[in-house]
């Protein structure tokens, strides 16, 4: 047999997607990536798309690789050129036919809605602190006719377009770079604001729901992937289960003429958030900017499943993390070997194989440090903060349960010969030596966990280095073995309160005496110093390298603390408090 028939009958008997084509037959499926050519006998042979390319002779010629400088556009980098289409090809799983129906949620796209993960960059949203109040915007509209007005009083001749974009020469003297920026943050927001007024926010959906257009697998058509003629027709000022007056649409001359007070009200105010039954930590504006899941609902315990899933992937992953932890300290302890080092590579690797299991579903936090750092800094739902704590500190308790059991007798035997100081140190984190000071083992979990979350944020930051697909998780591992060599020693390196919060709480469900809270160190090392350093972390990176506007370093000061009042007045009017 030739080569060419060879290649024909291994094209045949290949089976085909449907995401893929779904009209091909198994006879006729031919791979997206290689392209069919007729020869003089008729007979098909097949040549790589990739590869080869046809010249206007209809000569087959070879296509030059891709430089390094090239898959870079010249910016060489160490974190290196990004994934080629032909990788993303060859990663991508085969789809049995009717696979996605029985399963609709498999063809949810990767970024239908935002998740604050450490496996991948994290997601950029609109906060409301970037949003102007209702005065705000209203003397924007009446200063709209002048929109270098600040810079002009300074003397400055600019151009508004460049004002816009950011372009703000640099200069000695500080105002008159304040009123450029003053100047750029009021037109963007005037323009974003009437895009909304207007109802002209389509494109700004459409740039935020990034689907998997690069992935071979098919998916549903969406709203605006459908031709005009096959969408459905709703009538002027009306939306699909609103009436008109809910949601006026006003041009640029009726802005003038009719009362903005309602209409701004339907926007941004807290009240009628919660009439219009949105999630009380988005702002409308992002809410239309977040796509509706879908689910494979195939039992009750599924529903229930689908409304908690992100919990449960955390404490998941946390149980994994902290029981492959405990378990290593111990075998070092009872072993009596003593080498800190398999520690520090175990505690890493076990972090690592965490993010993996959960870091596309919960984000994979792992520790209410991060989860309050991305809270604050990157806009994760602080709806979500309460079952995110819940299923750290529970799946830490039965962690260390489940790893005492597991070396019950090895623990016993331990036991016979030495004092429990060595299985108290296996499960928690304290003053390793009795010249460690207050001071000392405080800062060294302030610094720790500073170094750790400046490391997270700039993994998660896409406008600086981020790694490849699947490469964060390895990455975070690697960093927790490093931090636990550096900071280790002293303290044993918890930069996480429910690692060390949860084993004491199980150290006395099984018999240990409370003098395990009798030493603050439980207070101020994992939970003071933990949480201070990652809140300094945050900061240090968002003031020296983060642009993103999410980040309250990155808008006003007045905006924030405006924020953290609404906030405030949320929580009491849930609590029924005056």
């Amino acid at each position: 047999m030739d080569e060419e028939s060879h290649l024909r009958e291994r094209s045949d008997a290949q089976p085909h997607s449907p995401a893929r084509n779904r009209a091909a037959t198994d006879a006729d499926y031919i791979s997206p990536m290689r392209t069919s050519v007729e020869n003089g006998s008729g007979t098909r042979r097949y040549s790589s798309a990739a590869s080869r390319r046809s010249n206007g002779s209809g000569v087959l010629s070879l296509v030059p690789r891709s430089t390094l400088a090239q898959c870079t556009q010249g910016k060489l980098t160490l974190a290196g050129p990004g994934r080629t289409p032909q990788l993303q090809l060859a990663q991508e799983p085969f789809v049995q036919p009717g696979y996605a129906d029985l399963n609709p949620s498999y063809e949810q796209a990767f970024n239908a809605r935002p998740v604050w993960s450490l496996a991948k960059p994290l997601p950029r949203v609109v906060r409301p602190s970037m949003v102007p109040t209702k005065d705000e915007l209203l003397q924007n509209l009446a200063n709209a006719q002048h929109p270098t007005e600040n810079s002009q009083r300074l003397g400055l001749d600019v151009d508004p377009n460049d004002i816009e974009q950011g372009r703000i020469d640099k200069s000695t003297d500080p105002r008159k770079m304040a009123a450029q920026v003053e100047d750029a943050r009021l037109q963007r927001e005037n323009n974003f604001m009437n895009k909304i007024l207007t109802g002209d926010s389509t494109s700004a959906r459409q740039t935020s729901r990034v689907s998997r257009t690069s992935s071979a697998r098919g998916r549903r058509p969406l709203a605006w992937d459908l031709p005009p003629d096959q969408l459905s027709t709703v009538q002027e000022g009306d939306s699909p289960g609103n009436d008109a007056s809910e949601r006026p649409e006003l041009g640029g001359d009726q802005l003038e003429n009719q009362d903005l007070g309602a209409t701004l009200d339907a926007l941004l105010d807290v009240p009628e958030l919660e009439k219009a039954g949105y999630p009380e930590d988005l702002h409308p504006l992002v809410q239309e900017l977040v796509e509706d899941e879908v689910h494979n609902n195939h039992t009750t315990w599924s529903v229930i499943r689908t409304h908690h899933r992100e919990a449960l992937a955390e404490g998941l992953g946390v149980f994994v993390q902290l029981t492959m932890g405990f378990c290593v300290d111990l075998s070092v302890t009872v072993a009596d070997q003593g080498n800190p080092n398999t520690t520090a590579w175990a505690w890493g690797l076990a972090t690592m194989m965490a993010i993996y299991i959960c870091g596309g579903v919960s984000g994979a936090h792992l520790n209410p440090a991060v989860t309050m750092v991305l809270w604050f800094f990157r806009g994760f739902p602080k709806r979500k903060m309460p079952e995110y704590f819940a299923a750290q500190f529970i799946a830490a308790f039965c962690a260390a349960l489940v790893a005492y059991g597991i070396y019950y007798e090895a623990i016993q035997n331990y036991l016979y010969h030495n004092p429990d100081t060595g299985i108290i140190t296996s499960f928690v984190t304290n003053s390793r030596e009795a010249w460690v000071g207050t001071t000392t083992a405080f800062f060294n979990e302030f610094m720790g966990t500073t170094v750790l979350i400046v490391t997270i944020l700039a993994l998660g930051d896409d406008q600086n280095a981020p790694p490849g697909a699947g490469m964060n998780s390895l990455i975070i591992g690697l960093v927790i073995t490093c931090l636990s060599m550096c900071f280790g020693h002293q303290t044993g390196a918890a930069f996480n309160p429910s690692r060390d919060f949860g084993p004491r709480l199980a150290l006395l469900a099984v018999g240990y005496p409370n003098t395990l809270f009798t030493d603050p160190y439980w207070l101020y090392g994992p939970w003071v110093g933990a949480l201070s350093g990652g809140f300094v972390g945050a900061f240090l990176y968002d003031f020296f390298i983060f642009t993103g506007g999410e980040s309250p370093v990155n808008y006003p000061l007045e905006r924030t603390q405006r924020a953290l009042t609404k906030s405030g007045m949320g929580w009491r009017r849930r609590l029924q408090l005056k």
